[in-house]
C-alpha cells in the first residue's frame, strides 16, 4: 500500500522558489495510474512553466515535472493491461484517446487536447504522481528508471520529427540546430541510425565535441562560423535534405535558405521568438516542405523503448540526485551547463 504522505517539491506563489514538503499521497481515479516516481528529468520547459514563460500551472501549489519513470503503485477502476509493480514510463500530453487524430495513432494532435503533466496535473517533483493509464508504456527490467524517464520527450521528440515527420532517408544530409542540448543530442544519435550525415550546430565548443563524439560529421558555432557557408561547404552546394529546428528565427533563416530542392525542415522549438519572414516563391520554387512536430504518441513511445534497450540509441544522463536538487538542476538547465539531462530520482529503486 502507499503511504498516506508523500514528500514533493512544491511551487507557491508565481516565480517563487521550490519548497520542499509533505503532502498527501494522491488516489487514482477510473482510468488512472498512481506511479512510485522512480525518475523525473529536469527540462528548460519546467523552467518555463515556473516562471510564466509559457502557460501557468492550472493552480498553486504545484509540483512540475513532465519526464517521468517509475513503478504502478496502485491502480484505478477501468484500467486494464497494468499491475502493480510494472515499470512504467511516461508520455507528456494529456489526450482524450477518442478524437480521429487519437484513433489514428496522432494524439499529440488530439483535437481535446488537454495539456501536460506537470502543468494542467501534478508533476513528477515528488514520490509519487497520478497520471492517465493511457500516458503509460511498459519498460524493460535492465533499464534504469532515470533512463527511461527521458524516453517520451528527450529520445521520442527527436524521433516523432526526424523518422515519423521528416522521413529521413539513409544518404541524406540533416542539421540540426539547438543540437548540444537533452533532445539534439538524442536527435543526432537517430539521425545516424537512420543513416544520415549530420552536421551539428550550437553555442560552444563542449556542445560540439559531445555532438561529434556521437557521430556528427560537421559542427558548427554559428557565432564563430558563417552557418550559410558551412551548410554550403558540408554539403558541395546542393543544400541539406534535412533541418531539425530546435532553436527558431535565430537560425531558421539560414536553415531554410540551405535546404536543398524538395528538403524538409521540422520545426520543434522556437525559444528565440516568434517571428519570422518567409518569401513564399522560395518555398514553392523549390518545393520546400515545412513541418511541425510534437512530442511523441505512446506508440512510437514504445518503439523508442525498443530502440534504447536493443542499445541503438544511448539516453544521456549528466546528473542524478534526490528532490533536493531541483532548484540546483533547474539553474543548471538556466546557465546551460547540462549535458543531455539531470534527473531527479525521488524514490530509489
Amino acid at each position: 500500500m502507499p503511504p498516506e504522505a508523500m514528500r514533493a517539491m512544491l511551487i507557491e506563489e508565481p516565480d517563487g522558489p521550490l519548497v520542499d514538503a509533505e503532502i498527501p499521497t494522491p488516489a487514482p481515479k477510473p482510468g488512472e495510474v498512481l506511479v512510485q516516481v522512480g525518475g523525473c528529468a529536469v527540462d528548460r520547459f519546467d523552467v518555463a512553466i515556473r516562471r510564466g514563460v509559457r502557460e501557468r500551472a492550472t493552480s498553486l501549489p504545484h509540483i512540475l515535472g513532465h519526464e517521468i519513470a517509475g513503478t504502478v503503485a496502485s491502480i484505478g477502476s477501468d484500467v486494464a493491461g497494468l499491475n502493480v509493480g510494472d515499470r512504467v514510463a511516461s508520455t507528456l500530453y494529456l489526450v482524450c484517446g477518442e478524437c480521429r487524430w487519437c484513433l489514428r495513432g496522432r494524439e499529440t494532435i488530439c483535437e481535446n487536447f488537454g495539456g501536460h503533466v506537470g502543468v494542467n496535473i501534478p508533476g513528477g517533483y515528488a514520490e509519487y504522481l497520478v497520471v492517465p493509464a493511457r500516458n503509460l508504456v511498459p519498460i524493460p527490467d535492465d533499464l534504469g528508471l532515470p533512463e527511461a524517464s527521458i524516453l517520451a520527450n528527450a529520445i521520442g521528440t527527436p524521433y516523432h520529427a526526424i523518422i515519423v515527420r521528416m522521413g529521413i532517408r539513409p544518404g541524406d544530409r540533416l542539421v540540426i540546430t539547438g543540437a548540444g542540448g537533452g533532445v539534439g543530442l538524442h536527435a543526432i544519435q537517430i539521425g545516424v541510425m537512420a543513416g544520415a550525415d549530420v552536421m551539428a550546430v550550437d553555442l560552444g565548443q563542449t556542445k560540439l565535441e559531445h555532438a561529434r563524439a556521437l557521430g556528427a560529421s560537421a559542427a558548427v558555432d554559428p557565432t564563430e562560423t558563417d552557418l550559410a557557408a558551412a551548410i554550403d561547404d558540408w554539403t558541395g552546394g546542393v543544400g541539406a535534405d534535412g533541418v531539425l529546428e530546435l532553436v527558431g528565427p535565430a537560425t531558421m533563416p539560414t536553415t531554410l535558405a540551405g535546404l536543398a530542392k524538395g528538403g524538409k525542415m521540422v520545426i520543434v522549438g522556437s525559444h528565440t521568438g516568434k517571428d519570422w519572414t518567409i518569401d513564399p516563391g522560395d518555398v514553392y520554387r523549390n518545393e520546400w516542405e515545412i513541418r511541425g512536430s510534437r512530442n511523441v504518441s505512446a506508440d512510437e513511445l514504445l518503439t523508442v523503448v525498443d530502440l534504447v534497450d536493443r542499445g541503438l540509441i544511448d539516453p544521456i544522463i549528466d546528473q542524478t540526485g534526490g528532490l533536493e536538487e531541483a532548484e540546483r538542476f533547474q539553474q543548471r538547465v538556466v546557465d546551460g551547463t547540462v549535458i543531455g539531462r539531470d534527473v531527479l530520482v525521488p524514490v530509489k529503486s
